[in-house]
């Protein structure tokens, strides 16, 4: 095994760069990764203090598809996003100063009015990474996997759907979930697997054309009996991370990181009907829910999504969906 392609995204839900490769430091994500996510609601976030906030709360693939037709480079030395609309003009957005950040928060505001009601917030704290889960993990995807489920469409997926940092190739397919709770040696880093990653809407959209065009979580759920693709891994031991280097696994499990893993399986209930986030495609029994349930509606109105912080609008009975 081998690792084929490494990725950052310094702007939540922009474009991926890729390295060749790469410097990780014990216990931290990947450098530069989700360094600035734009916010849409009115969640409060202080970047002296910074809290991880649910990804339903940002301009991201998983709600906004278009974003996609916007390709983007960020210039690390000199702080300054480079946006290329789809009309093909060039902006350059200082990200160091105010006067820079507000021009970029009225252009999303302009590009995208219908799913904004007010300009969005720029976020950025030291230290701090916009990701989708809350501890500082490295997202990897393995290749063969995603080759399975090509068969399933018998036709070509851009592994770029998946919006990983790390790519690796030459494992069996799916052997990945297998690994949680085991440690895996990518080169000079050392990691422990700590949960499966399971698949939203935002790998349903086509990352050249920023259109929704397949139901990849539910294809997964469809043909192998859950919605995970890839994996989460904590950095132990830090280093150098190369394309081309080799990748092995260490067979023994740590028992504790197995049992506090949450792959967010299907949801075996004995309810006759279920709930589902047509965000991130998790599975709600309504008999458990906090409300008398009959339809969404009857939830009240603060209710968020347990996975990705998506609102009760998202929800549809799975007959329906």
């Amino acid at each position: 095994m081998h690792v084929a392609n490494l990725y950052r995204y310094p702007i939540k839900g922009l474009s991926p760069e890729r390295l060749d490769e790469v410097q990780i430091i014990s216990n931290e994500g990947f450098p530069i990764d989700r360094q600035y996510a734009l916010l849409f609601t009115e969640a409060y976030f202080d970047s002296s203090a910074p809290i991880w906030l649910a990804k339903a709360n940002f301009i991201m693939l998983m709600l906004h598809e278009q974003i996609a037709q916007l390709k983007t480079h960020y210039d690390e030395v000199n702080k300054t996003l480079e946006v290329k609309h789809p009309d093909g003009s060039l902006l350059n957005f200082k990200l160091d100063n105010i006067a820079g950040r507000s021009a970029l928060e009225n252009f999303f505001y302009e590009f995208m009015p219908q799913h904004l009601s007010h300009k969005p917030r720029l976020l950025q704290a030291t230290g701090h990474h916009f990701s989708d889960k809350a501890p500082k993990y490295v997202s990897l995807i393995n290749l063969a996997s995603l080759r399975e489920l090509e068969q399933e469409w018998n036709e070509d997926l851009d592994p770029l759907r998946f919006r990983a940092n790390v790519y690796i190739d030459a494992a069996k397919p799916f052997s990945e979930l297998e690994w949680v709770g085991k440690t895996i040696q990518l080169g000079q880093i050392t990691a422990m697997v700590m949960q499966r990653n399971g698949r939203c809407s935002a790998t349903n959209v086509d990352p050249k054309t920023g259109i929704r065009d397949r139901n990849i979580p539910g294809k997964l759920r469809k043909a192998f009996g859950h919605k995970d693709l890839g994996i989460y891994l904590s950095v132990t031991q830090g280093g150098l991370l190369r394309v081309g280097d080799a990748v092995a696994i260490n067979s023994s499990i740590d028992i504790a990181t197995q049992a506090s893993t949450s792959p967010f399986p299907f949801m075996e209930t004995g309810a006759a009907e279920l709930l589902i986030c047509t965000a991130c495609y998790y599975l709600f029994d309504p008999q458990l829910l906090d409300a008398s349930w009959h339809t969404p509606d009857d939830l009240p109105e603060s209710w968020r999504c347990r996975d990705c912080g998506a609102t009760r609008e998202s929800l549809r009975n799975t007959k329906e969906n």
